[in-house]
């Protein structure tokens, strides 16, 4: 390779890393906020329900407002393991299938309004999260109250 090409190398190496490195979010769970609805909560998790439980589902687009929340490592301007709340999803994908100790253990990459991707492992959801989602594939409803999937920190603020 001539050395003036080896600075077009370098620059496209880099480039296709920064496409393809999305932080990963730990202790994650979906949000809703209290302005868009009861009723937006319920589609949304019932659609993110039955895309958990369909693992042919490659795809699922988001239909309606909520946002990623947990504790995001490899992000920029972020600490490794700061609390944040993503902008709104658009559409989570499955982009590999694994399983540990005979749980499947899905990497899926989720993708915001504003073009932001970050990646979760879908056995590393919060506690509140298997709350809500129990509740939907065993009882086929969610719970009415406002703060019942919030950690108490949150129990203050706009979400439900």
């Amino acid at each position: 390779m001539a050395i003036d090409n080896m600075g077009n190398a370098l620059k496209e190496t880099k480039e296709f890393a920064d496409m393809t490195h999305n932080p990963m979010v730990k202790e994650w769970g979906l949000y809703f906020y209290e302005a868009n609805g009861y009723d937006n909560r319920l589609t949304v998790a019932k659609a993110f329900t039955d895309f958990w439980d369909n693992s042919s589902a490659d795809k699922l687009e988001i239909p309606g407002k909520c946002t990623l929340g947990g504790k995001v490592f490899g992000h920029e301007k972020f600490n490794d393991g700061e609390e944040i709340f993503t902008s709104d999803i658009i559409s989570i994908e499955r982009i590999e299938r694994g399983y540990v100790n005979g749980i499947t253990n899905d990497l899926l990459r989720v993708t915001t309004v504003s073009g932001s991707k970050y990646h979760i492992y879908s056995i590393n959801y919060n506690a509140y999260m298997f709350l809500m989602m129990g509740d939907l594939i065993h009882l086929g409803e969610l719970n009415p109250s406002r703060h019942y999937y919030l950690k108490p920190e949150y129990r203050c603020s706009k979400l439900i």
